[in-house]
């Protein structure tokens, strides 16, 4: 994290992508075209992110926002290092007041598959919020295609 964190980023990465163009297809960009896609990119970065870096060392302020429910909410995901080497889920209950109610997370061991994650995710937290017997309830989830795929199958049965 520093000022030349985005320049640092944009190299790399168009770097890497000549590399791999030249092992796996034996191509070789130009110098001049490996500038123009870092310059490219180093313009999206900072369109996307207006200050120069982030402070690792600043506070960073989280709110609890209930949009104005008034129910319990779940918010649940599935996540995997970009590796694929860690997958795991979790979730956490709140009120609509904020207050912590219960949560859960876990490591899914031979397994490497982020849909299944966000699958068992969103049972594990149904599962949860049925035996809190909790009847009035709003879901945040960040997969649309699980939600599809759920309601497809709701359609077959």
């Amino acid at each position: 994290m520093g000022p030349h964190s985005f320049m640092f980023a944009a190299t790399f990465w168009w770097v890497w992508r000549n590399r791999n163009m030249m092992c796996l297809n034996n191509e070789n960009w130009s110098l001049a075209c490996l500038s123009f896609n870092i310059k490219s990119i180093l313009d999206t970065f900072k369109f996307d992110f207006p200050s120069n870096y982030i402070d690792a060392s600043s506070d960073r302020l989280v709110k609890w926002n209930n949009n104005n429910h008034f129910d319990v909410i779940l918010n649940i995901d599935g996540s995997c290092i970009c590796t694929a080497i860690r997958v795991g889920y979790g979730g956490v209950l709140r009120n609509n007041a904020s207050f912590y109610l219960s949560g859960f997370s876990k490591f899914i061991q031979d397994n490497y598959d982020i849909i299944y994650a966000k699958l068992f995710a969103i049972y594990q937290g149904l599962l949860l919020v049925n035996d809190l017997e909790i009847i009035d309830l709003v879901c945040y989830f960040d997969s649309l295609y699980c939600i599809t795929l759920i309601l497809w199958h709701c359609c077959l049965v």
